[in-house]
């Protein structure tokens, strides 16, 4: 018998077939694990809106409970990351139209032009038909009965619904269905 015959090793037919088997579970693997990172995505956004909500609802409050019910009118159109006592950290600021592709994907920005709040989304792994879907875009508006048609919130004279952050933009993103289990 051969010394050598005991330590022979790997053949590079042997690698290869290993280095394939691996490369192949690798896809199975990403193929099923890449549209997650979108839904986590898409949760992360609907999430920081409920957060966004229910500030606007606060300070709404906050202003009537303190006999300042007019300046409600103040926050139609502002930027509610001002109102957030942390911004997320993936808000860049308040940004200018010329500078929105500087953004990156995944990063919140509130557009100066259009007061509206924007979340690029990354790359969409999962979903490739929603390569060309908007944005998603917010705005604050105070929602009101304008009793006396001059399209603006005066207290004693209008009925004050509240205040809502709209989406104008990008719904069918945020309502897009949840990944299936295969």
């Amino acid at each position: 018998m051969n010394a050598r015959s005991g330590n022979r090793g790997f053949s590079m037919l042997e690698l290869v077939v290993v280095i394939v088997i691996i490369g192949i579970l690798l896809a199975v693997a990403l193929n099923r694990l890449l549209p997650y990172i979108d839904e986590a995505e898409r949760v992360g956004v609907l999430t920081l809106e409920s957060q966004i909500k229910s500030t606007l609802v606060t300070d709404a409050a906050k202003r009537i409970a303190g006999g300042r019910a007019a300046s409600i009118s103040e926050l139609d159109g502002s930027n509610p990351m001002r109102l957030m006592l942390e911004a997320p950290k993936n808000y860049v600021g308040e940004k200018r139209e010329d500078q929105r592709n500087a953004v990156p994907r995944r990063n919140w920005y509130f557009d100066l032009k259009t007061r509206r709040l924007v979340y690029r989304v990354g790359r969409r792994f999962g979903w490739s038909n929603d390569e060309f879907m908007d944005d998603p875009e917010f705005e604050v508006r105070v929602a009101f009965n304008d009793r006396n048609g001059n399209s603006r919130f005066e207290p004693g004279t209008d009925e004050l619904y509240g205040v809502r952050l709209q989406t104008v933009a990008g719904a069918e993103w945020l309502a897009a269905n949840k990944p299936k289990r295969q």
